[in-house]
């Protein structure tokens, strides 16, 4: 994160630019805010979790506010200058929330009236409510079940295909409609309670252009909020800053509004189909209903009718695929979770396109990664490429000596595949650690494992058993006693990580008593 020196403190150049932009603007209107003390909200903001300068809701004022009471930011000092005069204070916050209204910048779907009502009314009086500061609004749910512990690795889907699953969504295409109608911008209702909704001639309008009720246009307006296709000023309806991506034909763009949008098109349903879709999601294969109530036991409100209730919402609505034994997150999900985790400070990891992946990185996805992307990640990456040279980066990517999986997946693939050892794999014949493994790709049958590079590759097999608890294979005692003596001893020159603990088995006469005197006596050598 770049930072620059802005009124005697260091703050980041998004903080430093956003101050300016406001101290600009606001020359106009003949009240200056005090830079200073912009400069202390704005940076308590991002230290709190915000994304970015522009990312406020009613939540945030007031776990700011809870920051200047306390009269220090979450992770620096004192500012004792800037919170001498709470009113100089609260006239630079007003001034910044009529800032971002005017210029478009306030980049959450909130109130921008509920947003200075809250501003206008919060405590700011040094030295009171010190009490810790809660989590973002809907983190809750999901930092309960992550526990710490991050999602996997992601691979992402083209932005262009999440949009075309996107416009399927009927309520999306309900609420881009009432932005096309909303035109060049509507009066916003008056509500003392700073509801923002189209005002009482509008509604009716509205709801016969979209052949809707009265009530479907009050949660279609809400969804074209959420989804920001519209935004609304302190008296106006407008487009909002998605309806112009939209229309441009932003890449991505239509699945960004269907994700913003997803909580407005849920709400009816609580925390319920969060919940699920967070479920399938971290998990990233078919669940039922009762295994994701199970998941939840404990958590109020929470039973099986609603939570298959819920799924077939989001199923409706694109986030989720219906299957014979339950449901899976489809892409969109995918994207609505992954920003959702992002806004709440959650490290998500979402890899390279699938195309753009090297071997090394399309392997560690098979490994890293959810069954949902890794079903046939390996078929859909040799796709397009040459084969013998995509066979050949595969292997190459495999050389680590604890991947013994790795290259057991890697030779299954280029079997079926496959691919001639003789002739496309021929420089790994004789690869210490890949060698073994190409050897059993040849027709003529499989090599005694006397040779450094066989043995390697039945370690391989061995340190798969070991891992999981299991004997080593009876039925190695025969093709194996023969060449106890060869075997052993390349067992223990090959460096393999498993040798040593597959020697130690051998000589406890787990393969029998000819293999169990070899290993003792390379053992006393």
């Amino acid at each position: 994160m770049s930072t620059t020196t802005f009124g005697g403190e260091t703050v980041t150049q998004g903080i430093a630019s956003a101050v300016r932009g406001c101290l600009d603007g606001a020359r106009d209107t003949g009240t200056v805010p005090d830079a200073d003390a912009l400069t202390l909200l704005l940076t308590a903001h991002l230290e709190l979790g915000a994304p970015e300068p522009g990312d406020w809701y009613v939540d945030d004022v007031h776990e700011v506010a809870r920051v200047v009471r306390a009269g220090a930011r979450p992770g620096g000092p004192r500012h004792p200058g800037a919170l001498r005069d709470t009113a100089v204070l609260r006239s630079t916050w007003l001034a910044w929330c009529d800032h971002l209204v005017d210029q478009d910048g306030l980049v959450s779907d909130e109130s921008p009236r509920r947003l200075r009502s809250a501003i206008e009314e919060v405590d700011l009086t040094v030295g009171g409510d010190r009490a810790p500061v809660p989590a973002p609004a809907g983190a809750e749910p999901l930092l309960d079940r992550l526990d710490g512990t991050p999602p996997r690795p992601i691979a992402p889907a083209e932005p262009g295909d999440l949009d075309d699953a996107a416009r399927q969504c009927r309520t999306l295409a309900d609420a881009a409609r009432l932005t096309v109608w909303v035109d060049r911008g509507r009066l916003l209702r008056p509500d003392s309670e700073g509801r923002d909704a189209l005002c009482a001639e509008d509604v009716p309008a509205a709801a016969a252009h979209l052949e809707a009720s009265p009530a479907e246009i009050d949660h279609l307006f809400s969804v074209a909020r959420s989804a920001r296709l519209l935004r609304t000023t302190y008296t106006r309806v407008l487009a909002g800053r998605a309806a112009y991506a939209w229309s441009a034909g932003v890449p991505g763009a239509v699945a960004d509004a269907w994700a913003d949008a997803l909580p407005a098109m849920t709400a009816e349903h609580g925390t319920t189909t969060l919940l699920a879709l967070t479920d399938l999601f971290l998990l990233g294969r078919e669940r039922a209903p009762r295994q994701i109530t199970a998941a939840y036991r404990g958590r109020d409100g929470i039973d099986e009718e609603r939570v298959r209730v819920a799924l077939e919402l989001l199923a409706d609505l694109k986030a989720v695929h219906r299957t014979d034994g339950g449901f899976r997150i489809g892409r969109l999900g995918d994207h609505c979770m992954v920003r959702r985790l992002r806004r709440v400070g959650v490290p998500v990891r979402v890899t390279r396109a699938i195309a753009d992946m090297d071997a090394h990185e399309v392997l560690s996805l098979t490994e890293e990664g959810r069954p949902t992307d890794t079903g046939d990640l390996l078929h859909r990456w040799i796709e397009g490429r040459d084969p013998d040279t995509a066979a050949g980066a595969l292997l190459e990517a495999s050389t680590a000596p604890g991947a013994w999986h790795r290259r057991r997946n890697v030779t299954e693939l280029l079997a079926r595949q496959g691919v001639d050892p003789e002739t496309t794999l021929r420089p790994h014949l004789d690869h210490p650690v890949l060698g073994g493994w190409v050897r059993r790709l040849r027709a003529t049958g499989e090599e005694p494992p006397t040779s450094r590079p066989t043995a390697w590759a039945l370690l391989d097999d061995y340190a798969v058993l070991v891992e999981a608890g299991l004997p080593l294979p009876v039925r190695d005692r025969e093709r194996l006693s023969p060449h106890a003596e060869h075997f052993v001893r390349s067992v223990r020159s090959s460096g393999h990580p498993a040798a040593d603990t597959v020697l130690d088995r051998l000589a406890d006469g787990e393969l029998g008593l000819v293999l169990a005197r070899a290993a003792r006596r390379a053992r006393s050598v």
